[in-house]
């Protein structure tokens, strides 16, 4: 790494370095990090206290949303003489439109009966948001609860983290 690219390292993790007499640069401290928000500290309390039982909640309405989505489902499909042979995957697209995909005739005729039916669209995209939410609060509980073990202790919470170091490009991310 030349030097350039040194000075843009430490300035993207904002380390103190100096250099040996070698000519090297090494690190000698790191800078103090932000303190959280008392009203951030509180949020994390309520998340350790109450993260487990909105975690609950969640997934009980997700799972009576999911047999009410499905039975009124097979309701229409049973209303247009629709037996699935296969599997069909149901998803949004990132514009927010239902996409289903499988065995062509299959796919095109549920897709067909469910682009009628807006409430079964709003139905799907109703559990979207829970399931993402409740996946969001899990994985926030696991993450809390990792930070609060040993830095040597931590398992594979964390190996979801990323670091991509390329000049101005660099970054962080979470995958």
């Amino acid at each position: 790494m030349n030097s350039t690219g040194q000075n843009q390292l430490g300035h993207m993790v904002n380390l103190h370095t100096s250099t040996c007499e070698d000519g090297t640069l090494t690190v000698e401290d790191f800078s103090t990090p932000v303190p959280i928000s008392p009203r951030g500290k509180a949020v994390l309390r309520s998340l350790e206290d109450d993260g487990q039982i909105l975690l609950n909640d969640l997934e009980e309405q997700i799972e009576s949303s999911q047999e009410n989505f499905i039975a009124l489902l097979r309701n229409d499909l049973k209303r247009n003489a629709v037996k699935l042979e296969d599997r069909l995957h149901l998803y949004l697209s990132a514009d927010g439109q239902l996409v289903v995909e499988g065995n062509d005739n299959d796919a095109e005729r549920v897709h067909n009966i469910i682009a009628k039916k807006p409430f079964l669209q709003c139905r799907f995209r109703e559990l979207a948001r829970l399931a993402l939410l409740s996946h969001g609060i899990d994985v926030a509980c696991q993450a809390h609860k990792a930070l609060k073990t040993p830095p040597d202790d931590t398992g594979i919470m964390f190996s979801r983290f990323h670091a991509y170091l390329k000049g101005q490009l660099s970054h962080f991310c979470v995958r």
